[in-house]
């Protein structure tokens, strides 16, 4: 993540948890006014806590986990002095990477794994959104396992297409991504067409809505009709929807998970909800950072975070960049926010901490640069698709 905007965005961020920890209050509730100056020892003093939890792993290597962790604070350290001393400069790269990793290992803005089925308020980096994760209780359990990866016929956490999400468990159908479902197609050669209906049969496609860290446990089906969007275009102008159709294997588990609620709610993409939560499976990127002065950030994120990519997370975040206010999206039906993803997010719900989705992630990788189709914007389209909208059947 680089450019004035996301540095601008990170420092923000890295301020407002300085200012609740100072405060006692919770991240959703701080206000969003003026940018202030983060307090580099408390973000330093954050840092070196959270690398403790970060270093308690099966695969660290001691001693290059401490060369990352020694390179990571003296960057930190350096772009809060900066911001202390103006919280509007301009960040250079290399302070930027050090402040994205800040805000996923300090409780910010993490991606929490799920562990069978759910996500443990109690866990270290979930920080400022235990209260949030304790009082979700069920409908949040509901919710994720509603959350499904759709994977090649021998998947791996390197090797699938991305996420979707339950819409209509009587008829078996999941929401992902017009671009997820034109991987699969792409990945293949079995896929056909099916006139009668219009809708592409696929062969050698499946969705697990398992597949999480540490277990071997797995809940599959097989992917056997899709529809894709009609609506095509460039960038914001394309729908970046697709439904498909799951049927239960022989050996496998012959219920579909309960459908979340898909919710033509305004709130979520206006963002006057606190915060939100987004639940899928980020894959590892094409590339993390790059090499800033001599630094490989990617070789530093990797040994600090670990390599476990392709498992099922949950990533709380806010809008930040509310419906309508973006200026590409000519059709205002994308609204952006902040919660931490990866490519294999792709096809994710946008959660209003419970089984009610607003929204469908299609694109991003950072803090900054996270996009969403609002369900309350693409109803008619999704209704078109086969999806039934809360209230709206």
């Amino acid at each position: 993540m680089t450019g004035a905007l996301a540095g601008q965005r990170l420092g923000r961020l890295v301020a407002e948890r300085s200012l609740a920890d100072g405060t006692g209050v919770t991240l959703e509730s701080m206000p969003r006014a003026e940018v202030t100056p983060p307090g580099a020892a408390e973000v330093t003093g954050r840092v070196e806590q959270a690398a403790r939890h970060l270093a308690d792993r099966p695969d660290v290597d001691d001693r290059e986990f401490r060369r990352a962790l020694d390179l990571w604070l003296r960057t930190t350290d350096r772009a809060a002095r900066r911001l202390d001393d103006d919280p509007d400069a301009p960040l250079p790269p290399d302070e930027v990477y050090a402040l994205e990793a800040v805000v996923r290992a300090d409780g910010t803005r993490p991606s929490l794994l799920v562990r069978n089925g759910v996500v443990d308020p109690a866990q270290p980096l979930a920080a400022g959104w235990a209260g949030q994760l304790a009082s979700a209780g069920d409908r949040l359990t509901r919710a994720i396992s509603a959350v499904g990866r759709v994977e090649p016929t021998h998947p791996s956490g390197s090797d699938f297409f991305g996420t979707c999400w339950v819409v209509d468990d009587r008829n078996g159908l999941v929401l992902t991504n017009r671009h997820v479902l034109a991987a699969v197609i792409e990945r293949s050669p079995h896929a056909r067409a099916r006139r009668s209906k219009g809708f592409r049969v696929l062969d050698g496609a499946f969705v697990d809505f398992a597949a999480e860290a540490g277990s071997s446990d797995v809940r599959r089906y097989r992917v056997v009709e899709a529809t894709p969007s009609r609506v095509d275009g460039t960038i914001f102008a394309r729908l970046d929807a697709a439904v498909l159709r799951i049927e239960p294997l022989p050996d496998g588990p012959q219920e579909v998970p309960d459908a979340l609620t898909v919710s033509a709610d305004p709130d979520g993409p206006l963002g006057r909800l606190g915060s939100h939560c987004i639940v899928g499976y980020p894959a590892q990127p094409l590339y993390e950072s790059g090499t800033v002065e001599g630094v490989d950030w990617t070789w530093v994120t990797r040994t600090l975070f670990g390599n476990v990519y392709g498992v099922k997370r949950l990533a709380p975040g806010m809008t930040h960049r509310p419906l309508g206010s973006i200026p590409r999206d000519k059709r205002r039906w994308v609204f952006g926010h902040d919660a931490t993803t990866l490519g294999g997010n792709s096809g994710s719900p946008a959660l209003a901490w419970s089984d009610s989705a607003f929204g469908l992630h299609f694109a991003g990788r950072s803090i900054d640069t996270n996009y969403a189709h609002a369900v309350s914007a693409i109803t008619s389209e999704l209704r078109a698709l086969g999806v039934p909208i809360d209230g709206l059947g």
